[in-house]
């Protein structure tokens, strides 16, 4: 059983796992997976399940995983699968039909097993539960080897021309509060945001997706031409939370009256995160539009 009181120190779990402290606190500090509690003096005490947690992480990176890979895997591993997409039924069989026509880079058969979903499915359902949960098989299979860096980026292709189409023939409800949806600093993976922006728009939310690639000047004159009641930002890579905290930051100066959010796994422990699910992004949702009543 797991006990949730810290009672390892650095040095302990240092040496249980064979890695320096340095190299514990850069993980601590750059990809927020665990949060070790502190003694009154400031030094951190680790528990039993954040040392299993940290033990995953050695086993993948000794694997021949980078550390970033091994984060997103052991997150990805600790999620609970979507409750009403079980094995063996429909939507299972056309996620498995579109992986394969992705390792085959079957354009066509792809088309037919999404165009299915759609069928049969609510658009809010394929694009907020069915088409999350293919993105995270086709990041597992990646890393497992299952399908190279060709069939992966040949998947994102297939997927970003299909949600672009989405958002842009959700239709728009007048007098609804804007938002705009763009890619962090150095973000390059649209798929989520593209994801999120559609959700926004099935709400009602005027949602406008700008993606990425845009200079500060630029994006601050966006601002004041659209003039968005929300800023919703994606950060996928660890490596790019730093610079994402530095722009809320500047943003929270010189556009306070904008709402924030942060979505992707990278910002899970930002104050700003709006959540991972549909069920959170709802709810947090709700309770930024009761506030501006």
């Amino acid at each position: 059983m797991l006990i949730d009181k810290g009672k390892y120190n650095i040095k302990a779990v240092s040496t249980m796992l064979g890695i320096q402290p340095g190299t514990l606190r850069a993980w601590e500090r750059r990809y927020q997976v665990i949060a070790p509690k502190r003694t009154a003096s400031g030094h951190r005490l680790y528990t039993d399940e954040q040392v299993e947690i940290l033990r995953k992480l050695v086993a993948k990176v000794n694997e021949g995983l980078t550390i970033r890979q091994a984060v997103a895997l052991v997150i990805e591993e600790s999620k609970d699968p979507i409750p009403s997409f079980t094995k063996g039924d429909e939507v299972a069989k056309k996620l498995d039909e579109l992986l394969q026509s992705f390792i085959l880079f079957d354009e066509q058969r792809a088309h037919a097993s999404l165009s299915y979903l759609f069928s049969v499915y609510t658009v809010e359902t394929v694009v907020t539960d069915v088409l999350p949960s293919l993105l995270c098989h086709i990041y597992l299979w990646r890393i497992q080897k299952k399908m190279t860096s060709a069939h992966e980026q040949f998947a994102r292709s297939f997927l970003r021309s299909k949600l672009g189409a989405i958002v842009l023939n959700i239709p728009i409800v007048s007098q609804c509060p804007k938002a705009v949806s763009i890619l962090g600093p150095n973000e390059t993976d649209e798929l989520i945001l593209l994801i999120f922006t559609a959700f926004l728009r099935l709400k009602g939310i005027h949602a406008i997706y700008i993606g990425g690639d845009v200079s500060e000047s630029d994006f601050l004159a966006m601002l004041n031409d659209a003039k968005p009641t929300f800023l919703f930002f994606s950060c996928m890579n660890f490596d790019h939370i730093e610079k994402m905290n530095e722009l809320v930051s500047k943003l929270r100066d010189q556009a306070p009256d904008i709402t924030i959010g942060l979505i992707g796994e990278a910002a899970a422990s930002h104050p700003f995160y709006v959540g991972k699910v549909k069920e959170q992004w709802e709810e947090w949702l709700a309770q930024r539009i009761d506030e501006q009543k």
